[in-house]
């Protein structure tokens, strides 16, 4: 017993060993990085001379002013679906079904998700100028219905063919 103790302490020294090595080689490796980028930078005073590229900045939702309505966002996304679908008043829940249909990326659970999805629609109809609008207001177990809203140059024979397809 004493003899296995002894070559378990042999061959954790030699692992300590190794990876000690393998340690120093990557600092070294590290040092030469750091030496080769000290002999890029300028001298003192030549810095302010060097030009550097404008770099385009992504606007997010939360950035500002008009929120992106970019389809790899959840909002653009959910404002596609939404407009692609003029005639159809959606619920949250449809609206999930439809992306998962899509195979769009969702990060959570399938509730979480929803509630991603619903906060959507509702800042979609609180924009300055919504595209969509809250077809009809939700109570209990009956949710939200939103649709897109309709152009000045669509006729009222189309919309009064969308209200009979909903009722």
């Amino acid at each position: 017993m004493a003899i296995n103790f002894a070559d378990q302490l042999v061959i954790t020294r030699q692992a300590i060993e190794e990876q000690r090595r393998k340690a120093e080689e990557e600092y070294q490796k590290n040092l030469d990085a750091l030496e080769r980028v000290a002999r890029l930078i300028p001298p003192n005073g030549a810095l302010e001379k060097i030009q550097l590229p404008d770099i385009p900045v992504k606007r997010t939702a939360d950035s500002g002013d008009e929120p992106s309505s970019d389809s790899e966002t959840l909002i653009g996304t959910v404002l596609e679906t939404v407009l692609s679908r003029p005639t159809v008043a959606l619920s949250p829940r449809m609206v999930f079904n439809i992306l998962v249909n899509q195979n769009f990326p969702f990060a959570g659970d399938e509730r979480r998700s929803l509630i991603s999805i619903g906060s959507a629609l509702r800042k979609l109809t609180e924009r300055d100028n919504p595209q969509i609008r809250l077809s009809r207001r939700g109570s209990g177990r009956k949710p939200n219905l939103y649709r897109a809203v309709r152009g000045e140059g669509q006729n009222a024979g189309a919309l009064a063919g969308s209200r009979e397809m909903t009722m």
